[in-house]
């Protein structure tokens, strides 16, 4: 599996996790920033992979 697949794999648990926490403890609790954050990272991440194989 390439590494893009695996970090794409690891942003959709992310995301599903951050949905979670929002629907138990509201969007704005510090766990639910804390993963949304998270989440941005990874998406900036896959990115930056993104665009270099496209280059």
């Amino acid at each position: 599996m390439k590494n893009e697949e695996k970090l794409l794999k690891h942003i959709n648990k992310k995301r599903q996790v951050m949905i979670r926490i929002g629907m138990v403890d509201g969007m704005t609790s510090k766990e639910a920033i804390k993963c949304s954050q998270e989440l941005d990272y990874l998406l900036n991440l896959y990115m930056k992979i993104s665009l270099k194989s496209v280059a």
